[in-house]
């Protein structure tokens, strides 16, 4: 076997041993990705924990006395950084086009008629979904118009 074609078996080898370490590389970048998503999902939970016990307080009056109120501010504090960590890795909450509904971002969960809105216009959302670079983590779920 020549020197040049010694040369090309090598090229060879290294090229095929590079297209395994590129697919390794790829299955670990997926693999680490489908983790901070599981990982974003659970903090999407906590998230819901703090908005719940947000809209309890209010409903209750219990945000009325100074104290209070800051009290609940600093408890909340907590909320702004798990929106900020969520951010950070790519989270954001579905949005929906001209507020119509799209079945590729969320869950109808009811309906309700409302003469001034169009069929398909989502009323309200129940539970907001959320988004990680491009991918849907969790479908968002609405109510939507429909007129009879």
């Amino acid at each position: 076997m020549s020197k040049f074609d010694e040369l090309r078996e090598e090229v060879k080898k290294l090229h095929e041993e590079n297209i395994r370490l590129d697919t390794w590389i790829s299955t670990q970048e997926k693999s680490n990705d489908n983790h901070i998503s599981d990982i974003c999902k659970d903090f999407i939970q906590v998230l819901e924990a703090f908005e719940w016990a947000e809209a309890t307080i209010h409903e209750r009056g219990l945000d009325q006395s100074k104290i209070s109120t800051s009290a609940i501010a600093r408890i909340l504090t907590a909320k702004t950084k798990l929106l900020e960590v969520l951010e950070s890795h790519g989270v954001k909450k579905v949005e929906f086009y001209n507020g119509v509904f799209d079945p590729a971002k969320g869950q109808i969960k009811g309906s309700v008629a409302d003469s001034e809105k169009e069929d398909g216009t989502i009323a309200s959302i129940v539970k907001e979904g959320f988004i990680r670079n491009g991918k849907l983590l969790r479908p968002a779920e609405v109510i939507v118009v429909k007129n009879e």
